[in-house]
């Protein structure tokens, strides 16, 4: 007795494959968001509790639980009210963990729902980020205490917006879900990237040689209290989840407008005004005085190169899917000039989350001012994209 089975003829069509129910969909969500938020907390919970066991133990374990999950909080960007003022400054070291923790978590889910679309995906990162923002609100009523608090509306949000983004990300990638995203965008948006990579590779080049001229200082501060093996690592791993806010830091030197250590500061290529710092090894590399006009003129070539590699990859990735070898000044105009004012905006919020209140009175203000580093950006690399269209033109 002999069977035939029928093949399919046509091309496979993700659409005719049956959606997963919504309650599958929510259970998987549901389980993912647990554990990203579980891993999350347990990994900050152990340094912490591992720190509060070594050491002079002032206050209850408990208190030492509830600062870990106030850390957690802080990586989601939420804003603590603490004795005399506000502490915002997101480490943004720890805003990548968690945001890797919840990419796995979209993938696994979008995986074990087996999802084919994009509307299957934006499902799953629901799914993943509702009920990972309800974890956050009640870890920031869990985590309170009489001199400590965190909002809850503030929590709620933080959770939704990064477990939306990292959910998203890992369901797309994961289930390799095509987003039908017109090429244009597509383009203008790797040309962001690259010239948004090249800002932060100079930013974090210029805090890494800036803080191996001032080692001694740095090692003075690390080991002032005598922290201990434990302690010390506490304060590696803290400078480590500051490493990201610092690399900004750099950028927004880079592109003139600097940042502020406090109320009334600035420490950039045109201007120099900086008071008392915390003392964080990280500060260190902090210049004790400002630079001469000539060369912080050169450190705007930084952001001027970065349009140029942008401009030079879109007009050449333009040249070979159009077939144009020889477009005219116009046309190549048109083609990136989306990429200056567009990288501008990304790095206003990058500006906006690499900055926060430190505290009360004068460090309210700590980090870029997000406004002018995005406008510094988007002029000077729209500069560079035009010379690359200049030079394009010259070469052909």
């Amino acid at each position: 007795m002999t069977e035939t089975l029928a093949h399919p003829t046509g091309p496979f069509d993700p659409t005719s494959v049956a959606e997963p129910s919504a309650r599958q969909v929510l259970q998987a969500g549901s389980l993912a968001a647990l554990r990203a938020a579980g891993v999350g907390l347990l990994l900050l919970g152990a340094v912490v509790l591992l720190a509060w066991a070594t050491g002079d133990r002032t206050s209850a374990a408990a208190d030492a639980v509830r600062a870990a999950g106030q850390l957690w909080l802080l990586a989601h960007g939420v804003t603590l009210d603490v004795p005399d003022g506000r502490f915002g400054l997101t480490p943004l070291g720890l805003s990548a963990v968690a945001l890797v923790l919840l990419m796995r978590a979209g993938a696994r889910a979008a995986e074990h729902c087996l999802v084919q679309t994009a509307r299957g995906a934006a499902c799953v990162a629901v799914a993943v980020a509702v009920p990972y923002a309800l974890l956050a609100t009640a870890v920031a009523a869990l985590s309170a205490t009489g001199a400590v608090r965190a909002g809850l509306l503030q929590a709620l949000l933080g959770g939704l917006v990064l477990g939306l983004l990292g959910a998203a990300a890992g369901a797309v990638r994961a289930r390799v879900v095509d987003l039908h995203l017109p090429g244009r965008i597509c383009l203008l948006a790797r040309a962001v990237g690259v010239a948004s990579g090249v800002l932060v590779a100079g930013g974090a080049l210029l805090v890494g040689v800036s803080l191996a001229l001032h080692l001694g200082p740095a090692a003075q501060l690390a080991g002032a209290g005598t922290p201990g093996p434990v302690g010390g690592a506490a304060l590696l791993l803290a400078g480590l989840s500051l490493a990201p806010n610092a690399a900004l830091w750099g950028a927004s030197w880079l592109a003139g407008p600097g940042f502020a250590v406090g109320v009334a500061t600035g420490v950039g290529p045109f201007g120099y005004e900086l008071g008392p710092v915390p003392a964080l090894p990280l500060l260190a590399a902090l210049p004790g005085s400002g630079v001469p006009s000539p060369y912080g003129l050169l450190a705007l070539l930084v952001p001027l190169a970065a349009g140029v590699l942008a401009g030079r990859m879109v007009l050449r990735d333009k040249r070979r899917v159009d077939g144009d070898s020889a477009p005219s000044l116009a046309r190549s105009v048109h083609r990136v000039v989306a990429v200056g004012p567009v990288c501008g905006l990304l790095w206003l919020v990058l500006a906006w989350l690499a900055g926060g209140p430190v505290g009360g009175a004068r460090l309210m203000q700590v980090g870029p001012a997000p406004g002018s580093v995005g406008l510094a950006i988007a002029a000077l690399v729209s500069c560079g994209v035009l010379a690359a269209v200049l030079l394009e033109r010259r070469r052909s």
